[in-house]
């Protein structure tokens, strides 16, 4: 019962914090071809697509309680708990970077992350939904509930296939503007950018890997008892 109502509070924080921001929140984007982009132009930024992941994880867990199963080995595994247990391990250390990424930044130069006129324009609890709840929610989630890992190959595949998708999207954004969607990137010459974005992937791999290691470290002793039993 309790986990129930965990993820569905979880779900409706998300669900009302993306209404909220496309509804009321009016972004000073550096270029006003940023606006033409999707959902009022919120697909440029990884925060959003961090907040979707997350929230079409806690969705798919709120179905996945009332008509998949949430036991620790089921027999038969349904579709939603199938898909539940892949989003988990792409929801974690996407949430891990964005809430490090952000925060580690913010602390050593707030502008180059969130200028005072993006910062007015979103409210505290907004911007900490999209940059502090979400690994909050994500972590308290890997202990309360029980998943599997895939193979560290496959595992390391989604992840980079995820960061090369976006690293992808917004290089198209600043070719077609003419603007970085980060202001970081207006102080890195094109040899640091490089860096910064192997140096941003290879901070994703470690953060699956502290997942995958935070996961076993949790559920050992189930997967212990399971294996007693048969």
């Amino acid at each position: 019962m309790l986990l129930r109502l965990f993820h569905v509070c979880v779900a409706s924080l998300f669900w009302y914090t993306i209404w909220y921001d496309l509804s009321y929140v009016n972004i000073p984007f550096p270029n006003k071809a940023y606006e033409e982009y999707p959902l009022r132009g919120r697909t440029t930024f990884l925060t959003f697509w961090c907040l979707v992941l997350q929230t079409v994880y806690f969705t798919v867990s709120v179905l996945n309680d009332y008509v998949g199963t949430n036991v620790d080995h089921p027999k038969h595994t349904s579709i939603l708990r199938s898909i539940k247990d892949k989003l988990f391990i792409l929801a974690f250390p996407v949430a891990l970077y964005v809430t490090s990424a952000f925060w580690g930044i913010y602390a050593v130069d707030k502008d180059l992350i969130f200028p005072d006129k993006i910062a007015n324009a979103i409210p505290s609890w907004v911007n900490h939904t999209m940059h502090t709840f979400i690994l909050l929610f994500i972590v308290l989630e890997l202990v309360i509930t029980y998943r599997r890992y895939p193979s560290r190959a496959v595992g390391y595949s989604i992840v980079i296939l995820f960061n090369l998708t976006y690293t992808f999207w917004f290089h198209c954004i600043y070719y077609q503007t003419g603007v970085w969607v980060y202001p970081i990137f207006n102080v890195l010459n094109w040899p640091a950018r490089v860096g910064f974005v192997i140096a941003s992937t290879t901070f994703a791999l470690g953060f699956y890997l502290v997942g995958e290691k935070m996961n076993k470290l949790v559920w050992t002793k189930v997967d212990k008892r399971k294996v007693k039993s048969k």
